[in-house]
């Protein structure tokens, strides 16, 4: 049955929201996108539907029913970080044809005889999940915090990228900059070699390289890009009874 008591500013969101799918579409379909799509497009797309909240706003009049995301698991690996296993650790995105993830085992745990206990047993199948567990969910660990998908965009937003979400927010925030150069991929032909630290920021000073070079924020904002995209494409039919 249609929504009711959707306003005509609310049509309005979800054609924008129509537009704005399409639009990482475009970006998504032809492979990878370049590292300048990822912070001048996608970024700001996602900054608008998830960090400013509007995706929730369009989807309000839809309740009980809700957009579903198809995400992997990575609670094993939180409780590896939690229980000091991990001093840092990346969650698995898709980059092109594969998914790719890092982890530093802390210096106690290298041992062999703590090889069952370093072991991530998350699920390897995504499944369907509500938009807050996709949006909340953790990717990074870093110096003893959690950032989630949600706390990417936004650091895209205020810092690294071009479109600001707060500009009241301090920019000299160190962690940003290590959790960029934390780990990163360059494509070279057909194949892919891992940058970590100051790699990245040195390949990316050579115009020849730079956009090939991705590093973990973009990783994470275009495997984002790619879940809400498909999400809401799969959820097409929803939103548009209340257009009708």
């Amino acid at each position: 049955m249609p929504a009711a008591h959707v306003t005509k500013h609310d049509r309005e969101l979800i054609l924008q929201l129509f537009e704005d799918v399409a639009i990482l579409d475009q970006c998504l379909m032809g492979g990878i996108p370049k590292p300048s799509e990822a912070r001048t497009v996608i970024v700001p797309i996602l900054r608008r539907w998830i960090a400013e909240g509007l995706f929730f706003v369009a989807q309000k009049h839809f309740k009980p029913r809700e957009a579903l995301f198809s995400i992997n698991s990575n609670q094993h690996a939180v409780k590896l970080c939690r229980a000091g296993v991990f001093e840092h650790w990346m969650g698995p995105v898709i980059f092109g044809a594969m998914g790719v993830s890092i982890a530093q085992t802390a210096q106690k745990y290298l041992g062999p005889e703590y090889q069952a206990q370093r072991q991530v047993r998350d699920v390897a199948m995504p499944s369907l999940q509500k938009p807050s567990q996709f949006i909340d969910q953790k990717m990074f660990f870093w110096k003893g915090e959690f950032y989630q998908r949600k706390d990417v965009i936004i650091m895209h937003a205020n810092k690294l990228g071009g479109v600001h979400l707060d500009f009241r927010r301090k920019q000299d925030e160190t962690h940003i900059n290590e959790i960029k150069n934390y780990f990163g991929f360059e494509i070279i032909g057909n194949n892919h070699h891992m940058l970590v630290g100051d790699q990245i920021d040195q390949g990316r000073s050579d115009p020849a390289r730079r956009q090939q070079i991705y590093d973990a924020t973009e990783l994470i904002a275009i495997d984002t890009g790619r879940i809400f995209a498909d999400g809401i494409n799969n959820s097409k039919e929803m939103f548009l009874e209340g257009l009708e």
